[in-house]
């Protein structure tokens, strides 16, 4: 049996979870997905010497320009998330621009909403294993899609719903930030469009995205009951434990890289490069998702190879 694992930390900052090889021998379809691996003090001490592993509020400064900042978001609406620590919210008030992943305005959420389904025939039942399509049918109720449209979502849609927990009537942090600025009278800018946040999930072979979505539907609720865990990661500005959470064993590595470079690191290296011109105005206040951040391939370290001065604030 091929032990599968979700990316719960994956479903929180990149909005997806990846899990690896599927193997049937019952008619159950998830009976042989194994839970989560566990961490070991080995991934926690590998974590530990990632560059920049602690901290979400960073200077950026260069000479010449006025310093500015990035914080590393995380897109929940968790309460302890969405209220800014003091640091955040001062360094945000003076500010003069606030940069954000993709602009959240109503063009935006059209475009992804109708990038989400099908529309040459082909009906998501028809990708699945018997079984699978019915527990998706289940989970999903309270994603906010009509029961009738869930046929037609293409399978990086449904991971990507799956893959966080059910949305309530509260704002996430991206959107709590969006106000302030609105609020403020501070323009808004993005370092990529929803256009390109969609192809690089869209990319994605579509055989990938069948398995991690069959791998998000079996272990849905232990992506639930690990989202706790993941928000004290973050309150805790814990860089090193999201990443430890994030790299654990895989049982496919070569479906984890592939989605690690098209959704992460690829991105990485655009935003990093766009936000350049941001960065020499200065004064402007950047939150992009917290694992965009560490490591030697996370923004920070790609800025400091630019010239960039990066000095943790917070």
């Amino acid at each position: 049996m091929r032990q599968l694992r979700t990316l719960a930390a994956l479903a929180f900052w990149l909005q997806v979870s990846v899990g690896g090889g599927l193997c049937y021998a019952s008619d159950d379809p998830c009976a042989q997905i194994g839970p989560p691996l566990a961490l070991s003090e080995s991934d926690k001490a590998k974590a530990r010497s990632v560059a920049y592993s602690q901290g979400l509020l960073w200077k950026i400064e260069r000479d010449g320009s006025p310093p500015s900042h990035i914080f590393g978001t995380m897109h929940s609406q968790d309460r302890l998330v969405t209220l800014l620590p003091p640091p955040v919210r001062l360094t945000f008030a003076q500010s003069n621009s606030l940069v954000t992943e993709v602009v959240l305005d109503e063009a935006a959420n059209q475009t992804f909403n109708e990038s989400m389904y099908f529309t040459d025939g082909t009906i998501l039942p028809s990708l699945l294993q018997n079984g699978v399509y019915e527990r998706l049918s289940t989970e999903i109720a309270g994603y906010g899609v009509p029961p009738e449209d869930v046929e037609r979502l293409k399978p990086w849609a449904a991971f990507t719903l799956l893959g966080r927990p059910r949305p309530v009537r509260a704002p996430t942090q991206d959107l709590v930030l969006l106000q302030m600025a609105l609020t403020q009278h501070m323009p808004v800018y993005g370092l990529e469009t929803m256009d390109e946040l969609v192809a690089a999930l869209q990319g994605l072979a579509l055989e990938d995205q069948i398995t991690i979505l069959i791998d998000t539907i079996c272990n849905h609720d232990i992506i639930l009951k690990q989202t706790w865990d993941l928000v004290q990661l973050y309150v805790a500005r814990d860089l090193a434990g999201m990443v430890a959470f994030n790299e654990r064993p895989h049982s496919d590595e070569e479906l984890f890289q592939r989605f690690m470079q098209r959704v992460l690191y690829d991105r990485n290296n655009r935003m990093a490069a766009r936000m350049e011109n941001y960065l020499m105005q200065g004064d402007a206040f950047i939150a992009v998702g917290a694992m965009h951040l560490p490591g030697e391939k996370g923004i920070l370290h790609l800025l400091q190879e630019k010239g960039y001065r990066v000095t943790p604030v917070f």
